[in-house]
Order: C-alpha cells, then sequence, then structure tokens
C-alpha cells in the first residue's frame, strides 16, 4: 500500500512539473510570437520605405538626364518614352 502511495504522490509531483513547464513554455511562445509579430511590422515598414526610396531615385533618374545630359538623343529618347507612357495613361483612363 505504501507504494502506491508513493506512486501517486510522484505521479502528482511529475504532473506538477508537467503543468509548470507548460505554462512556461506558453509564455515563451507568446513572447516569441509578440516578437516575431513586430518584427514582420518592421519589416514591412522597411520594404514600404525601400520602396519609396527606389520611386525617389528613379525620379532623380530621370531628372538628372534631363538637366545633366550633354547627349541630345538621349535626352530626346527619354523625352519621347515619357510621352508614349503619358499617351497610353491618357488612352486606359479614356477607355
Amino acid at each position: 500500500m505504501s507504494e502506491s502511495i508513493e506512486n501517486i504522490v510522484l505521479l502528482e509531483t511529475n504532473l506538477s512539473n508537467l503543468k509548470s513547464l507548460i505554462n512556461k513554455l506558453r509564455d515563451e511562445n507568446l513572447k516569441f510570437s509578440e516578437d516575431l509579430k513586430l518584427k514582420d511590422e518592421s519589416l514591412l515598414k522597411q520594404k514600404n520605405q525601400l520602396k519609396e526610396w527606389k520611386e525617389k531615385y528613379h525620379s532623380l533618374k530621370i531628372a538628372n538626364t534631363f538637366l545633366g545630359s550633354d547627349d541630345k538623343s538621349l535626352t530626346k529618347l527619354k523625352i519621347n518614352n515619357l510621352i508614349k507612357e503619358l499617351d497610353k495613361c491618357i488612352l486606359s483612363l479614356s477607355s
């Protein structure tokens, strides 16, 4: 009979340890989930910033070709491409 009681006490101890481990792991998982969420938000912000910088860089590149280009044929080509893009936009808006 004493052995059964010892087994029950051991089982209760093991259950208690298991419960505390489960709670600890649950808390850890919650912390990691929150960290992951913050990192995802940060990554999204950085992607948006990168997109904005790429757009600004493209705009500066175009402005630089108009202002600083000694090659007139390159400048004319860029202007013609912009006119074609504008025409496409106007056609798509009018459709």
